[in-house]
């Protein structure tokens, strides 16, 4: 019922404009979004509240954690973003691939039954475009207390671990691992932010997990990371 609604909303203009801007009202009222001009939330993106929308953004068929923004210019799409995560300007995300080996051609008339081109010389699908769904029908995983810098392009199929950090202008081809510097095209890591032990109880602790008004307490010890642990193990 819902999704023959939801089509027969999406199939006008106007009636799409309209449940838009209801919905924007009622996230920002009942969620705590903020947003910035021309910003763009889809009707299945599901938000966990306290987020915002940087101007001329957009984020469809995704979820985003409490606390995580985009910042102006970010397109992102089919993606699950933990909490606490902070997206740069202009950071996109790349869906499918073309053959760079073996194949004579990379034009998708030669591997794909489907094309831009409204024809194939193909019988068959025989080149995978599009990588496989990480979780549900997500095909980028960002997770929690990310921070992704201006400009990163995401291929999908990637997941980025907990508290990873990626460098402005990247290109994110290969999975990132928590707590871990990456930059450069294509992106490398560059260092660890945390020595092994740090990193292992922070991960264990999952303190985006916890209530507002316990990290609001706490707060002050996430000035240091040794302080955290110390504070925390006691």
């Amino acid at each position: 019922m819902m999704d023959k609604l939801k089509k027969w909303v999406l199939s006008s203009s106007l009636l799409t404009r309209i449940a838009i801007f209801f919905r924007r009202i009622y996230l920002k009222k009942k969620k705590g979004i903020t947003y910035q001009k021309n910003a763009f939330i889809g009707f299945s993106v599901h938000c966990e509240g306290n987020n915002g929308f940087g101007k001329n953004s957009s984020i469809v068929s995704s979820k985003i954690g409490f606390g995580s923004y985009i910042a102006e210019g970010a397109k992102l799409a089919k993606a699950s973003i933990g909490r606490y995560c902070s997206i740069g300007q202009n950071v996109n995300c790349i869906f499918g691939k073309h053959p760079s080996n073996t194949f004579v051609s990379t034009h998708p008339s030669f591997f794909a039954l489907k094309t831009p081109v409204g024809f194939t010389y193909a019988d068959n699908q025989y080149f995978d475009e599009f990588a496989d769904p990480i979780e549900d029908n997500y095909s980028i995983s960002i997770g929690n207390d990310v921070w992704i810098g201006a400009n990163v392009a995401i291929m999908e199929g990637i997941s980025i671990g907990d508290g990873a950090i990626v460098a402005a202008n990247a290109l994110v081809t290969k999975d990132v691992l928590p707590y871990t510097i990456v930059g450069g095209v294509p992106a490398k890591t560059i260092k660890k932010r945390f020595d092994d032990e740090e990193i292992a109880f922070l991960l264990e602790f999952k303190w985006w997990e916890k209530p507002q008004e316990w990290i609001k307490e706490k707060a002050i010890q996430f000035r240091n990371i040794k302080d955290f642990v110390q504070h925390l193990k006691n």
